[in-house]
């Protein structure tokens, strides 16, 4: 198994929401960051409730370096890159022509490319390089993280988790649940506005589960509160089986899951395989140790934690004749 791996430095791009920008930004910027061993995402690629102005200052909170591209004189680029200033970002400014530089800004270095994407790319890594390096001495110290645990196991890339399948007494129907406890291992509360959690799942969907083009679920982790140092907070996805759905692969092969964050830590996703199990299983091999060992009463674990949880929660209506 490998370790998680470091979070990567988190990139935010602020610039015109036009095609003719696609290549700008996936041929000249993206790459450099790729080669500059940063993550780079513009809004239009991520998911995520609520407006969209919301989410751009939000992320703009969360970067560690903005490149803000003021091609076209576009008003909500030059706004928003007057927000990243006022934040003392690292800001780095881009422009096809020197002519759409606003006087406010003219005092600030510009690349300007000409419509040269190759130049783009090659122009912007060492200024690149120079602006990580720098927001990185301001920042958060080196041992600063969020960790995290699947029905408390430390999760780390490539393990094997469950996902709890119980009766449940209050809906009178099956349900499915993957508990994830994150763990606040910072030096400063974890407020909501930094950490956005997302889970991407094979074959298992919900109530407000949005389907990606290669079939698989993406479930936003919603109404977290504020996690102060050392504290845990468990947060309990319950999940539904597709009509049609293979249940003997998902409890004997499982499904791949990706944890993907963005927090001010930067961005970095996690890898595993969860298989359902059913509670009473999960629970029997919970009374005994490695060795076969029958374990104290109190030192005995709840499989699933349904108290201070936050997160989706609905009724699964499939699988009820089970």
């Amino acid at each position: 198994m490998k370790n998680i791996p470091s979070a990567k430095p988190f990139v935010f791009v602020l610039m015109p929401f036009a095609s003719s920008f696609d290549d700008v930004y996936k041929l000249g910027i993206k790459k450099a960051c790729e080669e500059e061993g940063a993550y780079c995402e513009r809004v239009d690629e991520q998911m995520f409730d609520g407006s969209i102005l919301d989410r751009i200052y939000n992320q703009i909170v969360k970067s560690d370096v903005v490149i803000a591209d003021m091609t076209g004189k576009n008003p909500n680029v030059f706004y928003e890159t007057g927000y990243a200033h006022a934040l003392n970002k690292k800001v780095i400014l881009l422009t096809q022509d020197q002519d759409d530089i606003p006087f406010d800004l003219k005092h600030y270095p510009h690349i300007v490319y000409a419509g040269r994407i190759g130049d783009l790319a090659e122009k912007l890594k060492p200024r690149l390089a120079w602006a990580l390096k720098e927001s990185q001495m301001t920042g958060t110290g080196a041992d600063d993280k969020i960790n995290y645990s699947v029905h408390g196991k430390g999760l780390i890339e490539g393990m094997e988790a469950e996902i709890v399948e119980f009766f449940d007494e209050e809906s009178r129907s099956l349900a499915r649940v993957l508990q994830i406890d994150i763990l606040n291992e910072s030096s400063r509360t974890l407020r909501p506005e930094d950490l956005d959690l997302g889970i991407v799942i094979e074959s298992f969907t919900g109530r407000n589960a949005s389907r990606l083009e290669d079939g698989r679920y993406w479930h936003v982790v919603t109404g977290l509160s504020e996690i102060f140092p050392g504290s845990r907070r468990p947060v309990l996805l319950r999940l539904e089986i597709p009509h049609g759905a293979d249940y003997k692969k998902l409890s004997q092969s499982g499904v791949n899951v990706c944890l993907k964050e963005i927090s001010r830590f930067g961005h970095r996703s996690i890898n595993f395989t969860a298989k359902l199990k059913s509670r009473e299983i999960l629970e029997f091999g919970h009374h005994f140790d490695g060795n076969g060992i029958p374990l104290p009463v109190d030192e005995i674990q709840p499989v699933v934690n349904l108290e201070s949880t936050v997160g989706i929660t609905w009724d699964d209506p499939s699988r009820k004749d089970v």
